[in-house]
């Protein structure tokens, strides 16, 4: 017979406190798994259209749930785990990105059915579920990018269908997002103090277990772990790369003006070697976090231009006439955003020219809404 998988809230928190956001994201993913709702039917294959969402929406069940998430707006999101490790489990995550997609339907049966204010409540809920897991260190801040990414892409396509006054109250939490980077700063902490802590565990009896079998570098890692000397000098320079890298990275999340996009590497090679497998592609990682905080500031632009035209029955002729000023720049740059009036229908676009692209790429440029892709 086939069994019931076990529930995520009694698996992560066997004693939940009520007052606990991470509890409820636990709580309603474990509600929107299988048939219950039928959720992941509603969003498979394009069929979240507003005639769909209100069926789906005239379940009282849903309503509920719509309901226990508002109710988080004012709670701390602690996570379940108070040590990572290359062993610890996140089953959550997954779970952080199914009631973000469920947030993100309720904003469209919200603002689809002139409940601007829901609409509203519900970006500030979704946008504080999606940030709560980038502080959990190795994947976390990934999955926080992709589930921020997702309520973006619902907010441009819903900015026109909200009141003034709420799409100023987005704007705010937007804004706020920017202006609060200490969670990625977190984020990075932990992923660095891992690393250092894997890097201290290496000797000469487990370093050939870093490279695989067919690996060229094989050779190589096998001479290391057989001078000692010269292995504990490669082992203690990696560390102080690790530590001095792990500096600029918050360095620049401090003052993002910093950012280069240079990639750092030891300067041995038996540093490098030891480098190359272990250590996080973290300045990588660190461009994905600026071009999304790029991408946020121009969505809280884009809600205060609609609230502007909503008001005024025009389009601003500069960004400085709908936001102050401060915010009409690029994160990583003193540069402006670009301010562009569709031809031939009702609409804006504002254009960053991106941030710094890392060597031998080109540098990306966002737009908000996105450009379309050609057929």
């Amino acid at each position: 017979m086939r069994q019931e998988s076990p529930s995520l809230l009694k698996q992560l928190f066997p004693n939940p406190t009520r007052n606990n956001g991470w509890e409820v994201v636990c709580d309603v993913a474990d509600k929107l798994t299988g048939d219950l709702l039928k959720f992941d039917e509603l969003t498979r294959a394009n069929k979240a259209n507003i005639s769909s969402v209100s069926r789906y929406f005239a379940d009282s069940r849903a309503r509920q749930l719509v309901q226990i998430l508002l109710e988080t707006e004012r709670m701390p999101f602690v996570s379940p785990r108070t040590n990572v490790t290359a062993e610890t489990l996140f089953p959550d995550l997954a779970a952080f990105r199914k009631v973000v997609r469920f947030v993100s339907v309720a904003m469209f049966h919200a603002a689809g059915t002139g409940r601007s204010r829901d609409c509203a409540r519900l970006v500030n809920v979704g946008m504080r579920i999606a940030i709560a897991p980038a502080s959990d260190v190795l994947i976390g801040a990934l999955v926080s990018l992709a589930c921020q990414s997702l309520l973006i892409r619902q907010i441009v396509f819903l900015a026109p269908l909200l009141d003034a006054d709420d799409l100023d109250a987005t704007a705010k939490v937007l804004h706020q997002i920017v202006a609060n980077r200490t969670v990625y700063a977190t984020a990075f902490q932990g992923e660095y103090k891992y690393v250092i802590s894997m890097v201290g565990k290496l000797d000469s009896t487990n370093l050939g277990d870093l490279a695989r079998p067919e690996d060229d570098e094989k050779q190589q890692y096998l001479e290391l772990a057989a001078n000692k000397a010269r292995f504990d000098a490669a082992k203690s320079d990696a560390l102080d790369f690790t530590r001095t890298e792990l500096a600029e990275v918050l360095r620049c999340l401090e003052n993002p003006m910093r950012y280069e996009a240079k990639v750092l590497q030891p300067q041995s090679v038996d540093a490098r070697l030891i480098a190359g497998v272990i250590l996080p592609v973290s300045i990588g990682t660190l461009g994905r976090v600026f071009a999304l905080l790029t991408e946020l500031r121009m969505l809280g632009l884009y809600c205060s231009a609609w609230a502007f035209r909503k008001r005024t029955l025009s389009w601003p002729s500069r960004l400085d006439e709908a936001a102050p000023r401060d915010l009409c720049k690029e994160l990583v740059s003193d540069q402006a955003f670009v301010l562009e009036q569709s031809p031939g229908f009702d609409g804006i676009r504002i254009r960053s020219a991106g941030i710094p692209a890392a060597d031998g790429q080109q540098r990306q440029i966002i737009t908000v809404p996105a450009t379309p892709k050609p057929s």
